[in-house]
């Protein structure tokens, strides 16, 4: 790989020279920019990336030790190595300070420049191998185990492994597929919060931890489970010898079913898929866990709902599976109204075509409204306003009954919720860009006033603040600052008799020159010949 290089020296025939009779990408470096002073590599730094830079010492408007300061306070990663006409014991200390790779004296030759570049780039590539070294990353995978092993459960539970994945996975001990023969999985979701005898009611976040810590400790050891967190709720991968095995699991489920009910009257259904007998097959107990608490509002037997105990011996009952989930709301997330009736379209075909019975029509009715909410508490939008009140499975299913009459309310809903997204978006977008055009508008005349310092101030990081303000307002941050500040300046040399080097701290700059520099190159001319045109 090439690293990326940029050079800083106020004299023009240097910067030249040293880019003209060096050949750079012999010695594995590519130049990204050459300027004349600190602060112009700076403001390059924030949008470009760059592994080293070549300065100068002495520089207009921001010298060497200051640019050096300034990188490694907010590019740590970023190499430095001087080039000067100064062998000054001072200058040399700095550098030290700084961490410099090493420090140039002028005239430069190209000899000793190649050495110099070879010597930096065999450091660069040391450290860059010692990044990647084994025993590095077999420490940051130990750290990140439990990260890893929650990421490769929902992998495995949601169909994303592979079986010859699945063999490498087993070698790396994160559980102990190996020994098991049968396989079964549970979901677990809290759907009622009820306000405890003293009045306190626990909120659903931490009503979440709770089922959580519950779950991992009634479990009894006799028992083999995985819990871990999922989108959907807290997910349970239970391993078995016997299926005779599964009766023990939902006893003890029901247990804790009703634990949290009477302890902290939090009401928890769960759900439990079938067993199967490979682990490579949990993807359709997972599927099945998910179908399970579909019936929950019809069970008689409490809050476990095991898949296997539902008759479905009428007929197959269909269900809004994930695929047909995934149509409808992508549509509704970034389609228009015609998108969304066409999926709708499909989904009353589908059902006319299946001749369903009046109680497989209420489960996969039932299916739908949940898979609905679900996905409206995923986007952070308000159930009740966005369906004027929280939806009643009953009450909907009453009054729509037929196919037509449902699917229409479901088209309703969904072009609501896509309309609502839309506007979300929009106005959240606006709202974040005003308050920064309006912080930019209040601190403009502060000079230590930057991207990461407003990205900070309206909660985002630096580069999605930056892509969005630049699709709002058309500009780059930098260049709607220096617009700013160049037409508060234009006012002030109109509209007053300050003297330029007062006019220039006012709009942001302690440097009077590069004050001048920066007003010639936006309006082609200088502040003194601007005022004298006012006049």
């Amino acid at each position: 790989m090439n690293y990326r290089v940029v050079l800083a020296d106020d004299e023009p025939e240097v910067l030249r020279s040293i880019q003209r009779t060096l050949d750079w990408e012999k010695y594995g470096f590519s130049v990204v920019g050459a300027f004349l002073n600190g602060l112009d590599v700076l403001e390059f730094l924030e949008n470009h990336d760059v592994d080293i830079v070549f300065t100068d010492i002495r520089m207009p408007f921001m010298d060497g030790i200051e640019l050096m300061h300034k990188i490694k306070e907010k590019y740590p990663y970023i190499k430095l190595v001087i080039i000067s006409g100064y062998d000054d014991f001072q200058y040399a200390k700095e550098a030290l300070i700084h961490g410099v790779l090493d420090y140039i004296l002028k005239p430069i030759n190209a000899r000793e420049m190649s050495e110099v570049l070879q010597k930096v780039k065999d450091k660069m590539d040391t450290e860059l191998e010692e990044k990647q070294s084994i025993q590095k990353l077999r420490n940051l995978y130990l750290e990140n185990q439990p990260i890893i092993r929650e990421n490769f459960l929902n992998r495995l539970v949601v169909g994303n492994i592979k079986a010859k994945a699945l063999q490498e996975e087993k070698k790396t001990g994160l559980i102990r597929m190996g020994e098991y023969k049968y396989w079964a999985t549970a979901l677990a979701q809290i759907y009622q919060i009820e306000q405890k005898d003293h009045g306190e009611t626990m909120d659903s976040q931490l009503a979440s931890i709770y089922i959580r810590n519950l779950i991992r400790n009634s479990i009894s050891d006799d028992i083999y489970y995985e819990a871990f967190y999922n989108p959907l709720g807290e997910c349970i991968l239970f391993g078995m010898n016997e299926p005779e095995e599964m009766e023990k699991i939902l006893l003890k489920l029901n247990d804790i079913a009703k634990e949290s009910k009477r302890v902290m009257k939090i009401k928890a259904a769960i759900g439990v898929g079938k067993i199967k007998d490979e682990l490579i097959k949990v993807k359709e107990s997972f599927e099945e866990a998910k179908e399970a608490l579909s019936y929950r509002k019809m069970s008689q037997d409490g809050d476990v709902i095991y898949m296997e105990d539902i008759d479905k011996s009428e007929q197959v009952i269909l269900l809004f599976d994930e695929k047909a989930q995934d149509k409808l709301f992508t549509a509704v997330k970034f389609g228009k109204e015609e998108d969304i009736h066409a999926v709708i379209r499909k989904m009353k075909e589908y059902l006319i075509k299946a001749d369903m019975s009046s109680s497989s029509y209420q489960a996969y009715s039932m299916s739908v409204i949940n898979a609905l909410l679900v996905f409206a508490r995923q986007q952070d939008l308000e159930i009740e306003e966005v369906f004027d009140g929280i939806p009643n499975y009953l009450e909907i299913m009453q009054k729509y009954a037929s196919a037509d009459t449902f699917m229409e309310w479901l088209e309703e809903q969904c072009i609501r919720l896509n309309a609502n997204q839309g506007r979300e978006r929009e106005n959240k977008a606006k709202g974040i860009i005003e308050e920064a055009k309006q912080k930019i508008q209040e601190e403009f005349g502060d000079p230590d006033i930057g991207l990461e310092k407003i990205a900070a101030e309206v909660g985002l990081t630096q580069t999605y603040f930056s892509s969005l303000f630049k699709k709002e307002t058309g500009m780059s941050f930098v260049e709607y600052l220096t617009d700013t500040r160049m037409k508060e300046a234009m006012r002030l040399l109109k509209e007053t008799s300050e003297k330029i080097y007062v006019v220039a701290q006012k709009v942001g700059y302690l440097e009077s020159g590069y004050f001048s520099h920066v007003f010639k190159k936006k309006y082609g001319m200088s502040p003194i010949q601007c005022r004298r045109q006012g006049q």
